[in-house]
């Protein structure tokens, strides 16, 4: 059953990426790649893998605390592909596709897994609105801004960092339990959820000893999501660069980065549609970047994120079965008892 949703998934996934691809211009992207030199898409590229192997250490780090059982490094990636793959291109965004990096992580227990994906997800959004709030404080200081745009980022930063706290915790506190006791107050019944009831107090259990004894694991991981986030503005500044606009500053790349996170923290619309064009046009306009500079940009890193979301549809539709091969092999065993004597 799990093989099968993994690559109904997929297919959904590459029909979405189609229509994206055809709805967009062709002509329009062809003339912006042709700004780029080969061995400035080579360096861009290199970037966004490098961008992913942090994202996966930090996700290992987590894991390691979560689960006795060790995963290749090599799967983690393909998970948080397939992840990404999932997110980019389904209305489901970022939820859906932390649940696909759960469940491609084959023979670790499935509340071991969803723990280690939720604490990731955690440590990514806090590390987020850190640099956020950094971004802001800065931009307010250095940038003049009319009071609506004030307003709209500090609302939004501070709603950001009140819904981290919230959420950090009740994770300490037990999370699904909470969910599933305000779900009973609301008179909200779901069948599935108190099935596995027990699962998920494990799960809870799992959550909460990871902040109260892994703290070391905890500010790796952290760092490891700053660092990431400093890929990003790296990345920004160079695109900038590779596309002719050599006055771009680092200090303009780092708020450009940061106060566009919020177009990646949306999870209902498929790769952000709308959301993110509309953020970083509004960004490029509080830090003075010619628009037609800033829609350069925006197609350059589209193609990024598209190409590192197609790589991730491969590992979902080459995914077997862990569990099925373990079992064939159990098999062989049980109809071949001398093997073991041999």
């Amino acid at each position: 059953m799990q093989r099968k949703i993994i690559k109904i998934s997929a297919y959904v996934c590459l029909g979405m990426f189609l229509y994206f691809v055809i709805r967009a211009d062709p002509r329009e992207l062809l003339r912006i790649i042709g700004r780029l030199s080969p061995l400035g898409i080579l360096c861009l590229l290199l970037l966004r893998i490098l961008f992913w192997i942090v994202r996966t250490l930090s996700w290992r780090i987590v894991l390691r605390q979560c689960s006795s059982s060790r995963i290749p490094f090599f799967t983690l990636l393909w998970a948080e592909l397939a992840g990404h793959a999932v997110g980019h291109f389904t209305p489901s965004a970022k939820l859906g596709g932390d649940v696909m990096r759960a469940m491609m992580l084959g023979p670790i227990p499935k509340n071991q897994a969803l723990a280690s994906v939720v604490l990731d997800k955690s440590i990514e959004l806090m590390a987020t609105v850190l640099m956020m709030s950094l971004g802001l404080f800065i931009a307010l200081v250095r940038i003049r801004m009319s009071s609506i745009q004030r307003i709209l980022f500090l609302s939004l930063t501070s709603a950001a960092v009140i819904l981290i706290y919230f959420f950090f915790r009740r994770q300490k506190k037990g999370l699904f339990i909470w969910i599933l006791e305000t779900l009973k107050k609301l008179r909200i019944k779901s069948k599935y959820l108190e099935a596995k009831r027990e699962r998920l107090i494990e799960t809870d259990t799992i959550i909460a000893a990871f902040y109260s004894r892994h703290r070391r694991s905890f500010l790796s991981a952290f760092m490891l999501y700053i660092l990431m986030i400093l890929l990003w503005v790296v990345e920004i500044h160079l695109t900038f660069l590779f596309i002719g606009m050599h006055e771009i500053t680092p200090m303009k790349s780092f708020l450009i980065t940061t106060l566009g996170i919020v177009a990646n923290i949306v999870p209902v619309i498929p790769a952000g549609i709308g959301i993110y064009e509309m953020t970083y046009l509004s960004v490029f306009a509080i830090v003075r970047i010619p628009q037609k500079s800033g829609i350069a940009v925006i197609l350059v890193r589209r193609l990024l994120n598209l190409l590192l979301a197609v790589s991730g549809l491969f590992p979902m539709l080459r995914m077997k079965s862990l569990q099925a091969v373990k079992g064939e092999a159990a098999a062989v065993q049980i109809s071949n008892p001398s093997a073991g004597n041999n």
